[in-house]
């Protein structure tokens, strides 16, 4: 009772010294963590760590200058410019729509924190302009108005943004992408009307200026009216593609968060550093850095961590391809410690507790909960920080930097894929899928029952004439990224034609190979990517009328993983070569190991 007691006046105390405006005090900000934190801060100054993989720079709630807003420049936002905002998002950028996810209670919490980041400028409310009703459309009218108020100077001649006064802030493309205003439909009428707001407004923050009071009312209809005829084959963005100028200026280290936050910066802002001599007030088994010792009082976690791909990091086939010189940066992750470099038999721990929990011998987590099966020994310390229950604490091993892509997608693009598919917005975060309820498993593709949860398969197989059709569909209905996410997985889906004792008939076969296919000579190319977005599906049809399809009563689908296929071929075309005996055998190992992990996901037949 004691210590709870010195918690909560610890934890009103802060709250009491942080003042009134301090976004951290108010009720939202747990909302803001979890939404809005990965891309706009925990300062609030758009530099949170997905900044460099979104379409469009955050919003830095921190300089008060909104673009989407009905109130004159130099003005705030009002309260629904911003309700808009939050709830429909921002069509043609990485804002998502969070209109079936907050409440409306909910979505003014949020906004409360939002203006918390700067407080002066909202210390005077906004004041929507009044503009007149809504005029008969008249496109022509508008293209004229066009060239004669200068808007091809900036947009140019055709709004493509290449107008010859078009600088580093270069106007969006309105001819490919979609008005970035908010807006609840996406009908020629409420585009009309998002346009004819930007115009009337200007766009804070850019060169685009206000044109009401200016132009009339009429002019300022006819001029959105133009706009939205040079947008009428805009569509937006559906793949997890990064933009060229985030590719060319990225200076991001490998391996590391790239946001800043004094405190979370701490576990993976940059490599971990070593921890150095241990503090007398630790205890032995605390004074360690091995899950041997951690797993004294965490029994369950290392439990579940023992079996895990993250204890078997530095076994894959690590060793063989560091003995072999083209490791490269992969220690960063593979063994994230400072101290494995040094001490083999800490190093054969992999991805262990104290890479992800201890730094300064000091330890980290998240937010202790009810029912912790030891209370804190106070001379032990733990820092509780919330980026252990967001997305973010995993991208520093499973998102690399914009320059590392190929075809438009770094290599390790997971992170990147989560922001743009359907969880972020609904707040489900890594940790959802892969700790639930804090397991230290991390299961995935390796996992057959996990893959299994992801996807949904279908198939139908019909006869007409003498045709024999199959249709197999495999959706993917539960991961939060694509399926598989990274390059080193093969999913094969195959059909085959069975007759009426089960045995598959000659030449009446086919697959097709799932996943984003690269290869390396002298640099990164993508052969193909077939993988599937969150929701969406593939569907592959056969049809066959030859030789004995006519035995035909049933078809075969057959949904088969190999999780490290990628590594297979490699560890395969090395084994080909001349190899010194030792080398030879790690190449062995490392490849017996990614033929063992193969297996069957779905197998089904279906009556034709």
């Amino acid at each position: 009772m004691h210590r709870v007691a010195v918690v909560v006046l610890a934890t009103a105390t802060v709250a009491t010294a942080a003042g009134k405006h301090d976004p951290r005090a108010y009720p939202g900000w747990r909302l803001y963590d979890r939404l809005c934190l990965p891309c706009h801060g925990a300062a609030g100054d758009g530099r949170g760590p997905a900044a460099p993989y979104s379409w469009g720079a955050p919003r830095a709630f921190t300089r008060g200058t909104y673009a989407w807003r009905s109130t004159p420049t130099g003005q705030p936002p009002s309260d629904d410019d911003l309700r808009a905002t939050i709830r429909y998002g921002a069509p043609g950028t990485s804002m998502p729509a969070f209109e079936l996810v907050l409440s409306d209670v909910e979505i003014d919490r949020v906004i409360d924190v939002v203006k918390a980041f700067d407080p002066a400028s909202f210390a005077k409310p906004g004041k929507s302009i009044v503009v007149g009703p809504p005029r008969l459309s008249d496109a022509e009218r508008g293209a004229n108005l066009w060239k004669k108020q200068g808007c091809d100077t900036c947009h140019g001649a055709t709004g493509r943004g290449d107008g010859p006064a078009a600088q580093s802030a270069r106007p969006y493309d309105l001819t490919t992408e979609p008005l970035h205003r908010p807006r609840a439909a996406d009908d020629r009428d409420t585009r009309r009307r998002a346009a004819m707001l930007s115009i009337a407004t200007g766009m804070a923050g850019t060169p685009m200026p206000a044109f009401a009071g200016s132009l009339s009312n009429a002019d300022l209809w006819a001029l959105a009216d133009h706009v939205v005829t040079l947008g009428t084959n805009a569509k937006p963005r559906a793949n997890a593609a990064l933009d060229a100028a985030a590719i060319a200026g990225d200076q991001l280290s490998i391996g590391t968060w790239p946001a800043r936050d004094r405190d979370e910066e701490r576990v993976f802002g940059a490599a971990v550093p070593p921890q150095g001599t241990a503090p007398p007030q630790l205890a032995p088994a605390e004074a360690s850095l091995s899950a041997r010792q951690c797993a004294r009082c965490h029994a369950k976690q290392a439990r579940e961590w023992q079996p895990s791909v993250h204890a078997a990091s530095t076994t894959w086939g690590l060793g063989a391809r560091e003995a072999d010189h083209a490791g490269g940066d992969c220690a960063r992750c593979h063994a994230p410690l400072a101290e494995q470099s040094d001490d083999r038999t800490l190093r054969d721990e992999g991805v262990t507790c104290a890479g992800c929990h201890v730094r300064d011998w000091t330890r980290r987590g998240p937010p202790r909960r009810a029912g912790s099966a030891l209370a804190i020994r106070p001379g032990y310390p733990l820092v509780e920080l919330a980026i252990y229950e967001r997305s973010d604490f995993c991208m520093s091993c499973h998102q690399l930097p914009p320059r590392t892509a190929v075809n438009g997608k770094p290599l390790l693009n997971t992170y990147k894929e989560w922001l743009e598919g359907p969880y972020m917005r609904r707040g489900i975060q890594c940790q959802h899928c892969h700790m639930s309820d804090r397991e230290h498993a991390w299961l995935g593709i390796h996992d057959r029952e996990t893959f299994r949860q992801g996807i949904r398969l279908a198939g139908e197989a019909h006869r007409k004439d003498s045709t024999v059709t199959v249709a197999a569909t495999l959706t993917n209905a539960g991961a939060g990224h694509y399926l598989p996410t990274t390059p080193t997985p093969a999913v094969w889906l195959r059909v085959e034609l069975l007759d009426a004792k089960g045995r598959a008939i000659e030449g009446a076969h086919d697959e097709l190979r799932i996943g984003r296919e690269i290869e390396f000579a002298t640099r990164w190319q993508e052969k193909r990517d077939t993988r599937i977005a969150p929701g969406e599906q593939i569907t592959m049809t056969r049809a066959w009328r030859a030789g004995r399809v006519a035995e035909a009563t049933s078809a075969r689908i057959t949904v088969e993983v190999r999780p490290d296929d990628y590594y297979e071929r490699l560890y395969t075309e090395r084994l080909r070569g001349t190899l010194p005996a030792s080398l030879r055998a790690m190449y062995q190992a490392a490849l017996a190991r990614t033929v063992a992990s193969h297996y069957i996901a779905e197998k089904r037949e279906v009556p034709l």
